[in-house]
């Protein structure tokens, strides 16, 4: 009886693993040919590690402001490529930083753009908040793979 409840947990405990493993690699993709992945770092006025967060599921992507900001990303410098099933894909990071002159908490990560004149969102990545103090720096690291054309 025991050996039994053991083997439906652990075979529930699979299932449930195999189900989020195939969600988050649908999630991580947006579109077919574009991978997005973003590492944030918040480090204290004394330079130490305070919060580390990494994602590649985002939230408000806007795809049409999107595909212009790395189109302008990709042109600004020479972008690694690497080929996979001879297909070529180059790869883009940008780092954003800021250092907060306040005590506040912040519950997302946001890529922006001055679109039209004005700092417009492109895509977030929403999570549990974290507070910051006066002088804590935020370091963004942006990495976009998609196809070269």
């Amino acid at each position: 009886m025991k050996s039994g409840i053991i083997f439906a947990s652990l075979l529930f405990l699979a299932i449930t693993s195999l189900t989020n493993y195939t969600q988050a690699i649908t999630q991580t993709e947006i579109g077919d040919d574009l991978f997005i992945f973003v590492q944030t770092t918040i480090r204290n006025s004394d330079g130490q590690l305070v919060t580390y967060l990494e994602s590649s599921k985002f939230s408000n992507v806007k795809l049409k402001l999107l595909g212009p900001f790395l189109d302008f990303e990709g042109s600004r410098e020479e972008t690694p490529t690497f080929t996979i099933n001879g297909q070529e894909y180059e790869v883009i990071r940008r780092m954003q930083s800021k250092i907060f002159p306040r005590d506040d908490l912040v519950a997302s990560t946001m890529l922006s753009d001055v679109v039209d004149g004005k700092l417009t969102m492109i895509i977030r990545f929403a999570h549990d908040g974290y507070p910051v103090s006066e002088g804590d720096t935020l370091l963004s690291m942006w990495t976009f793979i998609r196809p070269v054309s």
